[in-house]
């Protein structure tokens, strides 16, 4: 069983902090309940390691503002993570041991739809709230009462992957994916809304996830001659390789996507191809919204490095996770911690739209009408080679 860490955050003490910190007033000063223990099981070890280790931060970053301005629900958070392995049978193992051995009353993680259908098995008969911020798979929260999702779902990005296209001018796009849940069925409805927005939709092309010669399919694409791709994965070592290819088959065209073409671990491995091959992502996020920012500078703050960085680095889950985080604050200090599923879920479904981090300018997060969080705030950034940052794409 591959723990990664256990970090018991226990901090005393007020903090300022906006209305969602949850900072003065009821719930400040130090939090005297009995610790309640996180359980966040993701990806470290694999092509998504960077990524996984930032959503890690945010998380600890939330639970040390959390913590010392009087816990949730007056109950400290200790966040214990687990390496899941990006893979469904690991991911069950270490839930497993979260719920019974290290006594997690609530689970927040899972990078990809494998593991988060994994981990719901384990929490839903135990009625255990599980809040993903990276998940987009609509199977995650289908037919669940205590799955909630602080991120889109899937279903949202073929119309906006389609705009971009439009939006850059391209005229014929073919449509690159895995085989995993997401990249296996969301590939039919971008090429709907391709062809919707009088874009050519090439024949898309497949591969297996955590490929290592993506050169076949590369091959496949290029052969189309198209002017553009549009790239439907998970991980951001294939989106990486996928690119690499691209350069190196001379398929030098823009590439759309979501965050795994831009993530770090991608970049890494795509190297100079990253310096010709024009990267757009469709994401969770604006980088020079005023919540994000401010986001940004707490994250440099206590990790290092500038604002500036942060914001146009940081993967769309790290924000996911900090709004993860405070929004199960505000819902402890309703229930006085206390983590029935059913209490919890009902407070969830019933709350006030909540300001996020995530999400374009003005976005919310409200699961009024279902267990998707966001609905259609995403904004289309694109990859800046000369800095390594994410910029707003200005149509």
């Amino acid at each position: 069983m591959a723990i990664a860490a256990a970090a018991a955050l226990v901090l005393a003490g007020c903090a300022a902090g906006g209305d969602n910190a949850g900072s003065e007033g009821e719930g400040a000063g130090e939090a005297t309940g009995e610790p309640l223990v996180v359980a966040m099981p993701l990806p470290l070890t694999s092509g998504n390691a960077t990524t996984a280790e930032q959503i890690v931060n945010s998380a600890e970053l939330a639970i040390q503002e959390i913590n010392a301005n009087g816990g949730a629900g007056g109950r400290p958070l200790e966040l214990k993570v687990y390496d899941d392995l990006l893979t469904a049978d690991e991911s069950a193992k270490v839930t497993q041991r979260a719920l019974t051995v290290d006594g997690a009353e609530i689970v927040v993680g899972a990078y990809t739809t494998i593991e988060g259908l994994a981990i719901r098995q384990l929490t839903d008969p135990r009625e255990i709230i599980f809040m993903s911020p990276s998940t987009i798979s609509p199977a995650l929260t289908d037919g669940s009462e205590y799955v909630f999702r602080t991120t889109h779902i899937q279903d949202d990005y073929p119309e906006l992957m389609a705009q971009a296209a439009s939006d850059l001018g391209l005229e014929k796009v073919v449509v690159l994916h895995d085989d995993s849940p997401t990249g296996s069925t969301l590939w039919q409805p971008t090429n709907d809304a391709l062809e919707a927005a009088g874009i050519e939709a090439g024949t898309e092309v497949g591969y297996a996830i955590n490929s290592t010669d993506v050169s076949t399919a590369i091959a496949a694409v290029k052969a189309q001659d198209p002017d553009g791709v549009i790239l439907i994965g998970s991980s951001a070592a294939d989106a990486g390789l996928d690119i690499k290819t691209m350069y190196e088959q001379g398929l030098v065209v823009p590439v759309i996507g979501f965050s795994s073409p831009v993530a770090a671990d991608a970049i890494r491995i795509g190297g100079e191809a990253y310096e010709n091959v024009p990267v757009y992502s469709i994401q969770n996020k604006q980088p020079d919204k005023a919540l994000y920012t401010e986001f940004a500078e707490k994250y440099a703050e206590e990790y290092g490095g500038t604002a500036e960085e942060w914001a146009g680095t940081l993967p769309e889950p790290a924000a996911a996770t900090y709004d993860a985080f405070m929004i199960l604050k505000n819902a402890l200090d309703a229930t006085e911690g206390d983590t029935d599923g059913d209490k919890l879920r009902d407070w969830l479904v019933a709350m006030e739209p909540y300001e996020s981090v995530a999400g374009k300018d003005g976005a919310t997060i409200s699961w009024e009408n279902g267990p998707e969080g966001f609905s259609g705030q995403m904004a289309t950034l694109k990859y800046d080679p000369e800095t390594g940052y994410l910029v707003t794409l200005e149509k």
